[in-house]
Formats: structure tokens, sequence, C-alpha cells
């Protein structure tokens, strides 16, 4: 009976989208002709979460589509599979697809089309964005960079910041650009290596999905080779993290850093699925944050955005990225005020970005940026900006571009002193601590230009050592702790473990400024665990904290207690809840029967401490019955009471 409906669903979907084609299948000639803000005969499409592969082959396929892979290849829709990693579009979501579309149907009518099937989030066109730059006025290079250092008063206090960090060559910088010079000789020594991959066996040594990446990767032209050709990049690159005392050329705000090279555009101009890919690998390859000095104008894109908030989200190095983007150039896209009229991905509402506009050596807000009182972050010097450029050469830029590496590089300079620092704080501590201007009263969120001294700086070690630190095991693998904030000066704290057996405390993970508390999910169970906590600023670390311990029970798992059910209107599936009494489970497994079917049979789980799940597809107009058991490997808990549901035919 489910195949049934489930072949009647699909078939509709088909029938109606076809009939939309065949209808209004006009010449998209106008579209290849189109202003050039997006890739004529390509859609972005997601979908939402478990549809059915067949009714995403057979929507994909009634607009006579086709699959583009990560890689670029394109295949048919009969030979896409979603569990197949290789043939994804994007290496990070699954239900996200590139796919190209015939002239006949062309962007725009097949965006209209898969907007009105019901199991789709989005659809929206490849947007084309450019680097956001002014070219300089003239070629002449100068004897020192006064965005780090002058006379007026308008830098952003580099060498004091020095007197405290110049750089770590743990801290790995993502430049989403034109790709890099790794060869110039003021950028080679702080160029990222991929250290798990073996150069030129053709061989993807690391599994990540790309052969020989060793400095990155080149999601334009798809290759291994993330060389700039255009320079943009290369500057950039300087900008954050030019070699220091090598008797050539200049300094970055980082003497020592690693940059990634991620490449998406040749000559300026690039295509918004390029952009996705750098931000993703920069996601899923250890950066700790990204530099994005690009923009693709105020067309809002749904697959960019979610790509921001993937790396937000990560589990990766400090718990998520920061993203550094530019407010944006009145050449490129003519108006200044973001808040009057946005442009992405800087007006994107993601607290991991850091929006930046302009300033020149006088502090004016510079003649070219864009500004915004709510949408725009902080100013950073963006005017006639020496750094590296092409074939070891170096080269005067201006614009947001050259303004936005320089609080990538502070960034990366807050990480060099405190490799511990979650994002938020990072972020924090550049929003609160700078030098405020009048020229950006009214014109950007702080009010304020980049000041690197004042964001690394603290005057004294946390005023005071956590206490109380308290634990208890709440699954298989998880411990949670808990502790008093006795400080109030931190900018985090570091979490120490050991294990019975082991001889000495090593960190085990940090928790940002003014949260107490902290979850060790790879605890092992039947183990004593012995945990202490200290907090930690750019002056240096408190004490720690009194010292606990727990062991998480391995035995089999309490029962869950409390299951309850509804099924909301118009009826979509179920909603299950209960009450989890275990502390040492590591899945709960859900069982269903139905009137039609009155069998139990196991429909999905959760993790350990997720006490809900929802169940789709079902059918209207019948009855059906669900219970929960928890499980470890040890064994199974009893059975939860049983809930019954009815799905009402509306």
């Amino acid at each position: 009976m489910k195949k049934l409906f489930m072949s009647i669903f699909v078939c509709l979907s088909l029938l109606f989208i076809i009939f939309y084609v065949e209808s209004s299948s006009v010449s998209t000639k106008q579209e290849i002709k189109n202003n050039g803000r997006y890739i004529p005969n390509e859609v972005v499409v997601k979908f939402k979460t478990n549809v059915n592969k067949d009714i995403i082959r057979a929507v994909i396929g009634s607009i006579q589509g086709k699959i583009f892979t990560y890689l670029k290849d394109e295949i048919s829709i009969s030979a896409w599979e979603p569990g197949e990693v290789s043939l994804r579009s994007f290496r990070l979501d699954p239900c996200l697809l590139h796919i190209k579309v015939p002239e006949s149907i062309g962007t725009e009518k097949a965006i209209e089309l898969l907007s009105k099937d019901p199991n789709i989030e989005f659809a929206e066109k490849n947007s084309i964005g450019y680097l956001s730059e002014t070219e300089p006025e003239n070629d002449e290079r100068f004897d020192e960079q006064w965005a780090l250092r002058n006379d007026y008063g308008s830098d952003i206090d580099a060498t004091y910041a020095w007197d405290i960090s110049t750089g770590n060559s743990n801290i790995v910088v993502a430049v989403i650009d034109t790709g890099v010079d790794y060869d110039h000789d003021d950028l080679e020594g702080n160029m990222w290596i991929n250290e798990d991959e073996i150069p030129g066996n053709e061989n993807d040594d690391d599994n990540n999905g790309y052969i020989d990446d060793v400095y990155g990767y080149d999601f334009k032209n798809n290759d291994n080779d993330p060389n700039d050709i255009d320079g943009h990049g290369t500057h950039v690159a300087g900008i954050i993290g030019a070699i220091a005392n090598n008797e050539i050329g200049i300094v970055g705000v980082n003497w020592t850093v690693k940059i990634m090279a991620l490449k998406m555009s040749n000559d300026g101009s690039f295509c918004t699925t390029d952009a996705i890919h750098a931000i993703d690998y920069s996601t899923a390859n250890g950066a700790h944050l990204s530099n994005n000095s690009w923009a693709i104008g105020d067309e809002y894109n749904h697959a960019l955005f979610q790509a921001i908030g993937r790396a937000r989200n990560c589990e990766y190095g400090s718990g998520g990225k920061l993203f550094i983007t530019v407010a944006g150039n009145y050449s490129k896209y003519d108006w200044y005020n973001n808040d009057q009229r946005p442009i992405y991905p800087a007006s994107y509402p993601y607290d991991n970005i850091i929006s930046v506009c302009s300033t020149d050596i006088n502090n004016d807000l510079d003649y070219d940026s864009h500004y915004g009182q709510t949408s725009v972050d902080i100013g950073a010097p963006g005017r006639n900006i020496l750094s590296t450029y092409l074939l070891g050469t170096w080269r005067e830029k201006s614009g947001t571009s050259t303004a936005a590496p320089h609080v990538a590089g502070v960034a990366a300079l807050l990480w060099s002193k405190c490799p511990l620092l979650k994002w938020q704080t990072a972020k924090k501590r550049i929003m609160e601590n700078n030098d405020h201007l009048s020229s950006l009263e009214n014109k950007t969120v702080t009010e304020a230009r980049l000041n690197a001294y004042k964001a690394i700086y603290d005057s004294s070690p946390p005023s005071a050592a956590p206490s109380s630190l308290n634990a208890w095991p709440t699954g298989w693998s998880q411990i949670n702790l808990c502790w008093q904030d006795n400080s109030n000066n931190e900018a985090g704290f570091e979490l120490q473990r050991k294990k019975a057996g082991e001889g000495d405390y090593s960190t085990l993970g940090s928790q940002r400024d003014n949260l107490a508390s902290y979850y060790d999910k790879t605890a092992t169970a039947g183990v004593v665990h012995y945990y202490k906590v200290r907090a930690f600023n750019f002056a240096g670390n408190s004490s720690f904290s009194n010292i606990i311990n727990t062991t998480i029970p391995a035995t089999t798992p309490a029962t869950p207690t409390g299951l309850w059910a509804r099924s909301p209107s118009p009826p979509d599936g179920v909603q299950l809840s209960w009450y989890d009494s275990s502390n040492n489970e590591l899945n709960f497994i859900i069982e269903r029967k139905s009137f039609s079917f009155p069998i139990w049979e196991e429909i999905g789980g959760t993790m350990q401490n997720v006490s809900w799940y929802f169940d789709e597809n079902l059918q209207p107009g019948e009855t059906y019955w669900y219970r929960v058991r928890a499980w470890n490997p040890i064994g199974y808990s009893s059975y939860s009471n049983e809930i019954q549901v009815v799905i009402w035919d509306y």
C-alpha cells in the first residue's frame, strides 16, 4: 500500500511539471544574453530532508535536468545515487543539487516549475559574484604600510600587538579568492600544506574528495592547482600573512600563519556554486576562519547562506568558523547604504560573519566603500594598501577587499595567542576593542575602526579560578560538566581530563567566556574520568578548579518513559517524544506497527540524549502504534509505554 501511495505521488508530481514545461516552452535565448548576474541554464535546488530518491529523480527528470557532481562531472539523473558521496553536488549537503537544464527550459522557467513542488525547500540561480576591489589611482610603491603603523593615528596598532604575538603556524586562514601565488618569496613559507596528501601520486590520500590538493584547490577550473593568475587573492593573502624579517617586501598582520589557497575565480567574476564548494572545503579541512573579499550583489542566495551556516556550526577546530567579508564597493555595486539595500554575503544574519567597510589614512570612510549602521560591523584600512602581487612583486590596491583581510589577520592573531579561543569570543574582542571614529558614526555597528593591539591586550590574567566543578554521565560516550565562573575578565575556559591509568592530564577542549558548562562527547563507559578547568585570557591563566571524577555505568540502559505523540495538521507525519531515564544509552530505537500491518518493525533511531523523533510519509486514515527502547553495547532496555496515533484524512 505504501509503495502504491508513493508511486501515485511521483506520477502526479511528474505530470504536473511536464504540463507546465509543455505549456510554456519558450526560447530562452534572451537568458543566454542575460545581464551577467547568473549562469544560464543552471539551477541550484534544495530538496527537503528525507524526500524519496524516486521523487527527486522524477522532479529533476521532468525538467530534463542533469546533475553536476562537486567535481563538475555532468551525470544523468538515472546515474545519481544520494548515498554516494562522490556523486553529490555538494559534499557537505546531500540534499542540495546543482542542476543543468536544456536551453528550451532555461533557468527562470526551471525555478518557476521547481518552486511549486512541495518537496523542494528552494530553487535558485547560480549567481555570479565579483571580487570587491577598487583599482589604485597609480602604481607607485610606498616605502611603508600605513595601515599597520603611521604617524596619523589611522593604523591598527599592529606593532604594539606584535609585542604580544606575531602569529602561529598552527592557525589556518582560508583565502577564498582568485587563488594565491604560493611560490611568492613573501608568502611561500606561510602557505598551508595538506600534510595528509602525497603530492603527485594522483590519489585522494586523505579521503576528503579531492586528489593531490596540496595547497588547497581550484574550484573554478576543477583542478588541484590554486595558483593565482589575477593577483587579487595574492594581495589579500599578503595582508593576512606575508613573511616578516626576510629582508624583502612587506609584512603581514601575522608574521607566521598558514594560508589555505581556495580558488573560485580567474579574473574577478565567479559563480556562487564554486564559492560554496570553497567554503565547504575550508569547513571540512581545518581552517579557523575564511577571508571572503567578494560579493554577489543584492540577490539573496539560500545555498550560499546555508554554506556559511555549515561553517558556523561545524565541530572542527574552534567549534565553528568566522566568515570575514566585505561591505562592498560603489564602483561594483552602485549604492552605498547596505541597510537600505543589502549586499550578500555581508548582509546575511549569521553571527559568525564580520562585515568590513574601508577607511583611509585620514580615518575617513573610504569614498568608494559601502556602509550600514546595522549591517556593516567595523571599518579597517582599505585605501592604497601595499601587499604581495603576481610574479614575486608587490602592489597597491584599494577597496573593501583590502580592508577585510586586516580583520581576518587580527582574528588569526588572536588565535595565535589563545589557540583554544572560540569564534564567538574572537568576534567579540574585535567588535568591542577598537578605535571609535566620528566618520563611522551611524555608518557601522561598532562606529569604529579595527585595532589589533586593543583586541589582543589584557592587563592581567583571569581574576579568579573556577570552582564547584561537577560532572555526571548522560550517555554511553558523554559526560556533562558545569562549574562556577568566578572571574570577570576571562576569554574562555580550558577543560583538562585524564582517565584511570593515564599519568597526566591533557587538554580536552574549551568553552567561550561566560559559559560555565561543557559536554565531553568522547568519554568511555566503565572507566573513571577525572576533570579540572581553568580560565584563560590573553595575559595568562587562572589556577585550576577542584578535581572531579565520574564513571559511565557499563550496564544495560534504563527504560524510556512517558512516550507521547502528536500528528500536526495538515498531517505530514507524527512527532514523538519521551523521557530519557538512562545515563548510559548509545541510541534510542523506535518501532512502529499499524492497523494494516500489525507487526512491530524498527523504523529509525536517535543518538544518545536525543529524545524526540519525527515519522514521515504516513498514510492518511491509518492508525499507528509506537514504542521506544534504549540500547548500548551491553544490551537493550525494556520497551517504553505504547502510544496510538490516528492520521486523519482531511
